[in-house]
């Protein structure tokens, strides 16, 4: 029975995990381009990804919502299509008026990061960009919607695929905009902001077509009113979506501080913690996808009532997520020159050696990364948010966060003390939350 788990739960999460990495591709072909670029650009676009990612990842907390809800739903009866269709479409009204609301405050960047002690030429050239990148806001969280939509019917492959073309258009695109190629004008960083928005909305509307035209998907009729909803649904579906919306803020929170601390030391600082984290956040990807699979299978498991299932769906989740990500961890250790020197072909560059110290950190925080974002969905499959989010908190921002600042500020670690700070928290929250479902379980458990 382990090993059919293990293989449903690999047949689910392996397109999740395709399409995870090549949204995160997206991203990391903005950082590939602003690296050769320039430091000054490099800088900024990291200050204004801190930024950008912390309100983004609340809006993909709050879309979470839709799986768990739909394979509930689908576990109890899998013919229940307006349950489905009701979880899709609360989902687009709420992250749709957060995604409006988002995207309001990013008209004010500067503010918010010279508020946050940003140096002001650093604030003044993240700015722009972030502005520019703001109008992917939307249509990349509305995506993240029907996405979840297509897991929840065990049907991730279209999603992926598109996802993939996408990088690729995104590269052709943001390589014209940033370097004045292809006919286009050297903008730089707000040309790797403008190309992303562009390269998001196309992704949208691709999904959208293939969701209206396949008659698997078109069968829950999800175009058919889907900005009406009532407010029994809304705060039903706010209920789940809200504390894994927290949940993960609290996460992004902790690393966008972190920015900031590597910010306030200094523009080497914070393009070397980029590039070590842009390693890190591309690994993330494959547990982050693991995790969402977990949350479909437990809830499918729990929807039919089936605890012990559901108890196995997610333990076999936790094993295959820690289990990558202990080899992932090997790999920064031993490869952390390679892999910086893909990013930054400079080695004598201030830059590169942080940068490689910084990612030799992330080999210790690697399998607690893992264990407490497939916790997260597993317990998210049991419609458990609010505990799992005060739980995550304490290790983010009672252990993490004063950690990193002691260590980074005030003692002589710098940037190597806020990396510290970042493993003390995964590895506090991880312990916290794999307790929490064996607890949970072991209770449902009783007759």
């Amino acid at each position: 029975m382990i090993v059919t788990e293990a293989r449903a739960t690999v047949a689910l999460a392996l397109p999740i995990v395709g399409t995870q990495l090549a949204q995160m591709a997206i991203h990391t072909t903005d950082v590939l381009l602003l690296a050769r670029y320039s430091e000054t650009a490099l800088a900024a676009a990291a200050v204004g990804m801190s930024l950008f990612y912390f309100l983004w990842v609340m809006g993909l907390g709050l879309s979470m919502a839709t799986p768990a809800i739909a394979a509930q739903a689908l576990g109890r009866n899998p013919d229940d299509r307006d349950g489905v269709r009701q979880a899709v479409h609360d989902g687009l009204i709420l992250v749709g008026l957060y995604g409006l609301l988002a995207m309001l405050l990013l008209a004010f960047s500067e503010t918010l990061l010279l508020l946050a002690g940003q140096q002001p030429a650093l604030a003044a050239e993240a700015a722009p960009f972030l502005q520019a990148l703001s109008f992917s806001f939307l249509p990349s969280l509305w995506f993240m919607v029907l996405r979840h939509f297509t897991a929840a019917l065990e049907r991730p492959r279209p999603a992926m695929l598109l996802t993939f073309l996408a990088v690729a258009l995104n590269l052709l695109v943001n390589y014209g905009l940033v370097y004045g190629r292809l006919g286009l004008p050297e903008l730089g960083a707000v040309g790797a902001g403008i190309g992303s928005s562009l390269v998001n909305l196309l992704t949208l509307l691709a999904l959208g077509a293939i969701l209206a035209r396949d008659p698997g998907f078109a069968a829950y009729r999800l175009s058919r009113g889907w900005w009406r909803s009532s407010w029994p649904r809304l705060r039903a579906y706010l209920r789940i979506g809200l504390p894994i919306a927290l949940t993960l803020g609290a996460e992004i929170g902790l690393f966008s501080a972190a920015a900031m601390l590597m910010g306030r030391l200094g523009a080497t600082e914070i393009a070397a913690h980029q590039l070590a984290l842009q390693w890190a956040a591309i690994a993330f990807m494959v547990p982050m996808g693991i995790s969402q699979a977990a949350t479909v299978r437990v809830g499918l498991a729990i929807g039919a009532r089936d605890v012990a299932a559901a108890r196995r769906a997610g333990w076999v989740a936790l094993a295959l997520g820690v289990g990558f990500m202990a080899s992932t961890g090997l790999l920064f250790w031993n490869a952390a020159p390679w892999l910086i020197g893909l990013f930054l072909p400079e080695p004598a560059s201030p830059v590169f050696a942080l940068a490689v110290a910084y990612l030799s950190w992330a080999a210790l925080f690697a399998m607690a990364d893992g264990a407490q974002a497939v916790a997260n969905g597993a317990l998210r499959g049991l419609k458990d948010t609010a505990m799992p989010m005060l739980l995550a908190c304490i290790g983010y921002w009672l252990v993490g966060l004063p950690v990193a600042v002691w260590l980074g500020l005030y003692g002589e670690l710098r940037g190597i003390g806020v990396w510290i700070g970042l493993s003390a928290s995964l590895i506090v929250a991880a312990l916290l939350l794999v307790w929490r479902f064996q607890w949970l379980t072991t209770r449902l458990l009783r007759p």
